[in-house]
């Protein structure tokens, strides 16, 4: 991908356009670009040389910005081609409906979710506690045909979720709740085998919540934004985080997932937990879904 945009933005005669070229995402047909420096006819001259190289994008939208907020969101403006945000993205045997605008989807997360997806037992019971529209759950619900429980607080990203279940015909194995997943514990009776965590930006404040959730011997996987200038210096600070947050007797193993900005890299920890007990907490109403 990147000696695909790099080819076009040399040809669109752009000074610096190389800076561009780590900065694309590609979610289904929609090509999201950071483009801060860039005047704005360098910007509508990149975007149409995105379109001319890649025939598989039919918009082309600026990120302006950060991921902000609760929901993760990008603020998009439009730089060329179709007017809309929204789009099917495909990967790993799987189609997800998704609006950029208002739900967070990464491409950058597919081998991660194929990893996860592989990992998955028959017969285990998943939580994910930050689904959006659904890559993490639908992926193990396709690839190991195990039930998977989804908590995503955007209800636009829920209600994409629950399409998309629909779409990957795995209605049955996966239900999806709507609301904030540090109440999960005060209203799901259940234990959980397999804990997923893809909040990498908050995912400690919820640790807590996922621990009240897990089956004694249960798995964690739980995902961090950690300052390194490498893969070691950022897994050190991972184990320094995790020290103090878990309890006694857990083990676990990291590995870096991706480069999220300078000296900055998303981790993931998969944790195994040691035997213990766990009281039952109450009901919950599920949107919809298999229990």
């Amino acid at each position: 991908m990147p000696r695909l945009i790099r080819a076009a933005l040399e040809r669109a005669g752009v000074e610096g356009a190389d800076r561009v070229s780590s900065g694309v995402d590609v979610v289904g047909d929609i090509a999201i670009v950071r483009l801060a420096g860039f005047s704005a006819p360098e910007k509508q001259k990149i975007a149409g040389a995105i379109l001319g190289e890649m025939r598989n994008v039919r918009v082309v939208l600026e990120q302006e910005g950060g991921i902000e907020g609760e929901f993760r969101l990008r603020k998009l403006a439009h730089l060329a081609g179709e007017r809309r945000t929204t789009t099917v993205h495909r990967e790993n045997g799987c189609a997800f409906r998704v609006d950029v605008a208002k739900a967070y989807f990464s491409p950058r997360l597919s081998t991660e979710r194929l990893r996860i997806a592989g990992l998955a037992r028959p017969g285990e019971r998943v939580l994910n506690m930050f689904a959006g529209v659904g890559p993490f759950s639908i992926a193990i619900a396709k690839v190991a045909g195990v039930k998977v429980t989804s908590c995503e607080v955007n209800e636009a990203a829920a209600e994409l979720h629950e399409a998309n279940d629909r779409l990957n015909k795995v209605e049955d194995l996966v239900t999806v709740i709507h609301g904030d997943a540090a109440e999960l514990p005060d209203v799901l009776a259940e234990r959980f085998d397999r804990i997923l965590m893809p909040h990498p930006s908050e995912s400690h404040r919820y640790l807590p919540a996922a621990l009240r959730l897990a089956k004694g011997e249960g798995t964690i996987h739980y995902y961090r934004h950690v300052l390194g200038k490498d893969e070691a210096e950022a897994a050190a600070a991972l184990r320094g985080e995790l020290r103090g947050l878990l309890p006694e007797g857990a083990r676990f193993c990291s590995r870096r997932v991706r480069e999220v900005g300078p000296r900055w890299v998303e981790m993931a920890a998969d944790i195994r937990l040691p035997g213990h007990k766990r009281g039952a907490g109450g009901r919950v109403r599920r949107r919809r879904g298999a229990g």
